[in-house]
């Protein structure tokens, strides 16, 4: 029987106020946070669903600090295979989602709450939070969620999050952040709206780019370590096109193989160092010309079929089924060919993950790689961190589409 069949959301509204008085007091404070609109969420009565972009693992702790109503906030169940984590985010109410696959059960506690206890739920769209911070293409499934459930809808946008906290790093920046609210539905009209344009609403109402926002304000975001995992997201070199050899020490990112460097500065602008002149301002730029320059790489090594596309050597993997815990199952060299991945284990076993059976890729927190096959989930533990899980993902994405398979999450 599965975890989650035991699982009842709650939410207690004296541990959420100690969770806002405490925990929310420390973010305002180290993160210079200010909201903008808050006064209009804490003035609807009843149910309603919040939408916010997404851009860090910190965004329903700072979002919750602003609004006084207890949030229900819909999170992947990956965050509660452990005992002491489920407990916690079961006291602020969290919905538990397998990412991608599809789940009546999620979708049954979110109208319990909406419905019956008359509560707020918290939803985030795009599924993940950005590698480079700009909003991501939201699940299509979301408009029809809000159609069903034909609440008010508040939108909030976070501004400076990525630049505090990026999903790459393990270290936060001092900078600004800014948190809006608005209400972009009252919730009768979305009887009268199809999805589609529920969803375009949406899309236009949560469009964000970081470096546009910050393009404008110019606020400076210190400390020394500011490239310090960022070979995580921008794994390939633009000089060179090598996969695999960019590496970070403080604010610097560069290539093993060629030397290429460039410095990371406080308004998050890449530098020239020495004779290296980047061929990029920004995080997005690069990132952009990397899903081409990426994808026509793995098109290429696939041509040659008996030879790996990427491999990655000491690699734990793990075995769950979503809310449970997972367990220590092998450690080897993850290799991915044209038509699978495989794990090239230390005793001599070759455990193969065709592509076709994959389903509900992505990347679980900084860099954890995992899919599903069938029921089970299995993921992949890198021992260094500066090895990328979003290589593998784009990897599996590309060839998935030369097989004309369904796309797998974006991550």
């Amino acid at each position: 029987m599965e975890a989650r069949t035991h699982y009842t959301p709650y939410n207690l509204r004296w541990f959420n106020k100690i969770l806002r008085w405490f925990y929310g007091s420390y973010l305002r404070s180290w993160y210079r946070m200010k909201a903008i609109g808050a006064d209009m969420v804490a003035d609807i009565k009843g149910p309603y669903v919040l939408i916010p972009n997404h851009q860090s693992l910190l965004d329903p702790f700072m979002i919750s600090t602003f609004v006084p109503q207890s949030i229900y906030w819909v999170t992947s169940d990956a965050n509660m295979r452990s005992r002491i984590m489920r407990f916690l985010l079961r006291l602020v109410g969290s919905i538990p989602k397998s990412k991608v696959i599809p789940d009546l059960v999620t979708v049954n506690w979110i109208v319990d709450v909406v419905r019956r206890r008359g509560g707020v739920v918290g939803i985030f769209a795009e599924g993940q939070s950005s590698w480079d911070g700009h909003t991501l293409p939201l699940i299509p499934s979301t408009a029809k969620m809000v159609k069903l459930l034909k609440v008010p809808v508040v939108v909030a946008t976070l501004r400076g999050v990525y630049h505090s906290r990026p999903r790459w790093s393990w270290h936060p920046r001092r900078g600004r952040v800014e948190i809006e609210f608005r209400k972009i539905f009252d919730g009768p009209e979305l009887k009268a709206m199809d999805s589609d344009s529920i969803l375009d609403i949406l899309t236009r109402s949560m469009e964000y780019d970081e470096d546009d926002w910050h393009t404008g304000v110019r606020i400076p975001y210190r400390g020394g370590q500011r490239a310090r995992h960022l070979e995580l997201a921008l794994f390939m070199c633009p000089h060179c096109g090598r996969v695999g050899d960019m590496r970070s020490a403080g604010n610097r990112l560069y290539c093993h193989y060629c030397g290429h460097t460039a410095r990371l500065s406080p308004y998050y602008r890449f530098r020239p160092v020495g004779q290296s002149v980047p061929r990029f301002q920004t995080i997005r730029q690069w990132m952009l010309w990397q899903k081409d320059a990426f994808a026509a790489f793995v098109r290429e090594a696939s041509a040659k079929p008996h030879r790996p596309i990427l491999s990655d050597s000491g690699v734990m993997l793990l075995k769950g089924r979503r809310m449970r815990a997972l367990k220590n199952l092998r450690t080897g060299t993850l290799v991915m060919y044209p038509d699978r991945v495989e794990l090239a284990t230390l005793s001599g076993e070759r455990l193969a993950f065709p592509l076709a059976t994959i389903e509900g890729a992505g990347v679980q927190k900084q860099q954890r790689f995992e899919f599903y096959v069938g029921r089970d989930l299995y993921q992949f533990r890198f021992p260094l961190r500066r090895q990328s899980g979003l290589k593998w993902l784009l990897a599996v994405q590309e060839l998935q589409a030369m097989l004309g398979m369904p796309a797998a999450s974006p991550a």
